[in-house]
C-alpha cells in the first residue's frame, strides 16, 4: 500500500509538470509542504521524489529543493509507468487464464479417468456378448420380449437388439421381434444353444 501511494505521488507530481502547474527550473513546494498536501509522511514524499529523480524528472539541489528538470523527461516517465501498468495488467490476466486452464486440465483429466474406468468395465461386459439373428422362419417373429420368455427358460439376458443398423440398448419387455433383428444376449454357452433353440421354435 505505502509502495503504491509514493507512486501515486510520483505520477501525481509528473502529471502536474506536464500540465504546466511547474514549469522547467521552477521550484516544487518542499517535502513538509508536499506531505501536508498529499496528507502523507515526509518519507513517502522523500521516495516519489526519489523515483523521479532517477528518471530526471526533477533534480534535488542543496539549498534550493526540489526543481523541476524536464517536461519532456515528465512525459516520458509517465509513458513507461502507463506501459507497466499495461504489461503488468496483462501478466494478471495471463495468470487468471493459466490459472483457468489448470482448473479446466483437472477437470479433463478427472472426466477421462471416469471415462476410461467405465469404458474398460463396459468393453470387459460387451466382449461376452453374443450376436443371434432372428431368421425369416422363427416363429419368434412377431412376438415380445415377454412373450419369448429368455431368461426364465434359459438364464440369458437379452441386453440390446440392433434393427437396420441401430442398436437398442435394453429394450423393454414389450419389445416385437422382426425378421433381421439381431439381438445381443449374454449368457455362458449352453445358455446361448437354448436361446438359439428357442427363437428356432418357440410355438405358436
Amino acid at each position: 500500500m505505502e509502495q503504491a501511494r509514493y507512486q501515486e505521488i510520483a505520477n501525481s507530481i509528473a502529471y502536474s509538470i506536464v500540465l504546466g502547474e511547474y514549469h522547467e527550473g521552477e521550484k516544487i513546494h518542499g517535502r513538509s509542504t508536499l506531505a501536508g498536501r498529499f496528507n502523507v509522511s515526509p518519507e513517502t514524499i522523500r521516495r516519489a521524489i526519489a523515483i523521479l529523480q532517477s528518471e530526471d524528472v526533477v533534480g534535488v539541489r542543496q539549498g534550493i529543493g526540489i526543481i523541476v528538470n524536464s517536461k519532456k523527461q515528465a512525459e516520458k516517465f509517465l509513458r513507461s509507468y502507463n506501459q507497466k501498468n499495461e504489461i503488468q495488467s496483462f501478466m494478471e490476466d495471463l495468470k487468471d487464464l493459466l490459472e483457468k486452464r489448470r482448473e479446466i486440465d483437472r477437470q479433463i483429466d478427472n472426466l477421462l479417468n471416469k471415462l476410461t474406468g467405465y469404458a474398460d468395465r463396459f468393453i470387459s461386459r460387451w466382449n461376452d456378448v453374443a450376436e443371434i439373428e432372428v431368421q425369416p422362419e422363427s416363429k419368434a417373429v412377431g412376438r415380445t420380449l415377454r412373450e419369448l420368455k429368455v431368461r426364465e427358460l434359459t438364464g440369458a439376458t437379452v441386453v440390446g437388439v440392433v434393427r437396420n443398423g441401430n442398436e437398442n440398448f435394453s429394450p423393454g419387455a414389450d419389445y416385437i421381434l422382426r425378421i433381421g433383428d439381431i439381438l445381443l444376449v449374454v449368457s455362458p454357452d449352453e445358455g446361448l444353444k437354448e436361446v438359439q433353440s428357442l427363437l428356432d421354435n418357440i410355438q405358436e
